[in-house]
């Protein structure tokens, strides 16, 4: 079996028409998980009121990234983010942020329940 290789963000990344607010913004996001790199420097704003679509092969990180945003890698055993993510302004990964309250504003539907 071929052995995975951490994904980086094209560059440039998603330009966002002026007229739209900024949603979530990332920057410099990379993840491991159990010291293996995943992610490597992704950087990304998606915009307000936009349909934005995450596409690539199957294992290409795009699940890893979402599980960022709404930091379900917290429960994963071995998992580290690093970089920044922005939710309206807010960094999501701030200490003293409930992060059930983030979880209730960022949900995810996963195709394939574990």
């Amino acid at each position: 079996m071929a052995e995975a290789k951490a994904v980086t963000a094209a560059r440039p990344a998603l330009r966002v028409v002026a007229d739209s607010a900024v949603k979530v913004q990332a920057r410099g996001v990379s993840v491991w998980y159990n010291g293996k790199q995943a992610l490597k420097g992704i950087d990304l704003d998606i915009a307000s009121h936009r349909v934005t679509a995450l596409i690539g092969p199957s294992g290409c990180g795009k699940s890893t990234f979402l599980r960022c945003i709404n930091r379900m890698n917290d429960v994963i055993s071995g998992a580290r983010v690093e970089g920044r993510i922005l939710l309206d302004g807010q960094d999501i990964y701030d200490p003293g942020l409930d992060v059930v309250q983030l979880r209730a504003r960022v949900g995810m539907v996963f195709q394939k329940p574990n």
